[in-house]
């Protein structure tokens, strides 16, 4: 009995680690470099339609040794009738290469704008794709993903202080300098891995564009989730790739299936991003037909099922293991269009601290432009909830946003300054790792410009006595409409000291820009909570923000103001002796108040007023 027990312990141990070793190199199965010779001639195996495994006929032409630091590239040509239609195209990256029923390696490389029927291509050897899962074949559980995005030398929360601003200091948008380095990709041979994205207009294309072509990747306009199959085979030369995002919004990039030992398979002969270690969920796909073209040839393609769990990324491939995947962020989406009718949408997206929050906004941005008008005057109401998993350094988990936008433009613009900025500053911070339990969009679209800039402002005096209330008249002038004045009131505080002080009337977003300016040291925060506060602290911008400021320096410590403290109080905690705790701040907000209206205000205008405790 002792023995029976032992046998099926030890079979389960072998079981376990064979799942999870490295795929071993088998001489009977694979040709190494040292085999392959000039003329000699192969088949490669692809989809060029549906899910169907063609294959087609090549000749080596040379080898480049060491192409990179111990990685060497075989370079053939195809010419067989079925590759010469195409070329090699996006979305081949992976296929495998057969010499004497041995495989070779991955197609993975070509030149852009070859001359008709040259079909060069580049091959990685199949002993470097191997070596790959030496790395190992777990899933890697703290995977978070690359950070991306550069936000330049200062911190990641600098500049934040509400939803309506776009990125004031870190703009995803590069550099021409950056521009003209992304064009010299004309001349690399890796082939690009196309990203077909459901819905996405031309604008938000080429807003990303530097981004996909950092990482050679080639974005697609394409019906992400409209493939006439739901599964796909699992098998060398189909198509596998990340599913970025699924459901009524989808993205997925993809290449080509290599290899499968077991439930282990190697793809692409080149790597994804090049993270390393990583935890992607990985699907397979429906060629719906190859695009050729004498610039680039790429296939179109649509995610299929969910087949498994990304876990090398490499220079020379990725490695996959066949079974269960990661979790996805949920988002849901409720539309009220003009016609008051309902509309209720939902997609998920990838867990990564940079491509989470592009494809969040690129869903919501393509589902509104699909049930709305591209371009019109419109206003847009924005309800947005962002809840964060619970862990314990987060005091608040959840941020709701609530902001109206209005244009002549495109309806997007709004949701991507509401989404875009708080989810990657909590996505990039560097105090700790959060994830994102699930977003929540509620959003109602009218075919109305419901604008209005602050035209000017009336007060019955200019001298008031502390706890009096000042009586304001605002005129407002909307857009497209008669002038119309509000009465507005903010009360002087009781302790507010005798002298000048300024009113400020304003929008939400010209406060938000000025108080930025005044108190910098409020926007870097010292912790996640305090990050998770400023993303939080915005007034909804269809509010007039009023504000009574005294010229009167105050104190930032450690991400928080202190007012009307004495000067030989912020001399001490201001030390010359120290830097980056504490700052001054450039005037002392006395007091504030909001005052709801029914447009999306613009501008701000300001008075001088009088602090008179004898004033009658």
């Amino acid at each position: 009995m002792r023995k029976a027990v032992l046998f099926i312990f030890i079979i389960f141990c072998l079981t376990v680690c064979q799942a999870h070793a490295q795929i071993q190199w088998d001489a009977a199965k694979f040709m190494p470099l040292s085999e392959v010779e000039p003329g000699m001639k192969g088949k490669g195996y692809t989809v060029f339609s549906g899910t169907t495994v063609e294959a087609f006929d090549f000749e080596v032409v040379s080898v480049y040794y060491d192409r990179f630091p111990g990685l060497h590239i075989v370079w053939a040509k195809g010419i067989s009738d079925n590759f010469k239609k195409t070329g090699s195209a996006g979305g081949m990256s992976g296929s495998p290469m057969y010499i004497n029923g041995r495989l070779m390696g991955a197609l993975s490389r070509s030149y852009r704008n070859q001359r008709e029927h040259a079909n060069l291509f580049g091959i990685t050897p199949i002993e470097f794709m191997v070596k790959v899962t030496e790395f190992g074949m777990e899933p890697n559980l703290s995977y978070q993903g690359t950070q991306l995005f550069n936000f330049g030398t200062e911190t990641v929360a600098e500049g934040v202080s509400s939803a309506v601003s776009l990125f004031p200091r870190h703009n995803l948008l590069y550099t021409q300098q950056h521009l003209d380095d992304f064009q010299m990709g004309d001349l690399l041979e890796q082939l690009p891995l196309p990203v077909a994205m459901s819905g996405v207009n031309s604008h938000t294309m080429r807003f990303y564009k530097p981004l996909f072509d950092k990482f050679n990747l080639m974005p697609l306009e394409s019906p992400g989730g409209g493939s006439p199959v739901k599964k796909s085979p699992i098998e060398p030369g189909q198509i596998i790739g990340v599913a970025y995002a699924r459901g009524d919004y989808s993205a997925f990039g993809y290449g080509t299936i290599t290899y499968i030992d077991g439930d282990q398979l190697l793809a692409y002969g080149h790597s994804r991003d090049g993270e390393g270690s990583v935890n992607l969920a990985i699907s397979g796909g429906y060629v719906h037909f190859i695009m050729p073209g004498s610039y680039r040839s790429f296939k179109v393609a649509s995610p299929t099922q969910l087949i498994g769990t990304l876990v090398q990324d490499r220079q020379a491939a990725i490695a996959g293991i066949i079974g269960k995947h990661p979790s996805y962020i949920p988002v849901t989406l409720s539309m009220e269009t003009v016609d008051g009718e309902l509309h209720h949408k939902s997609y998920e997206i990838v867990r990564h601290r940079s491509f989470s929050p592009v494809h969040v906004e690129n869903g919501a941005e393509s589902l509104v432009q699909a049930l709305a008008f591209s371009s019109a005057d419109h206003t847009l109401t924005i309800d947005a909830t962002i809840t964060l998993k619970a862990q314990p350094e987060l005091v608040s988990r959840e941020l709701v946003y609530k902001s109206v936008y209005t244009s002549g433009g495109s309806t997007g613009g709004g949701i991507a300054r509401v989404l875009r900025d708080p989810l990657l500053q909590l996505s990039n911070n560097p105090y700790t790792q959060v994830e994102f339990e699930k977003v929540a969009l509620n959003l109602k679209l009218e075919d109305k410009r419901r604008s209005a800039w602050i035209e000017r402002l009336q007060v019955d005096k200019l001298r008031y006595r502390p706890g009096e209330t000042v009586e304001i008249m605002i005129t407002l002038r909307p857009y497209l409409e008669h002038l119309t004045t509000e009465k507005m009131t903010i009360m002087i505080p009781d302790d507010a000291p005798d002298g000048r002080i300024t009113l400020l009337v304003m929008s939400a977003t010209t406060d938000a820009q000025r108080q930025r300016s005044r108190a910098p040291l409020n926007f870097r925060p010292k912790n996640i909570n305090q990050l998770v506060n400023l993303l939080q602290r915005h007034e909804t911008n269809t509010d007039v923000i009023l504000e009574l400021l005294l010229a009167q320096p105050g104190l930032t410590v450690q991400g928080e103001e202190f007012s009307g403290l004495p000067t030989s109080v912020m001399s001490v905690m201001n030390s010359a002796k120290q830097v980056g705790e504490s700052g001054y701040t450039l005037g002392t907000s006395l007091h504030r108040d909001t005052h709801a209206t029914n447009y999306v205000i613009y501008g701000l205008r300001s008075l001088e007023l009088v602090v008179d405790r004898n004033a009658q």
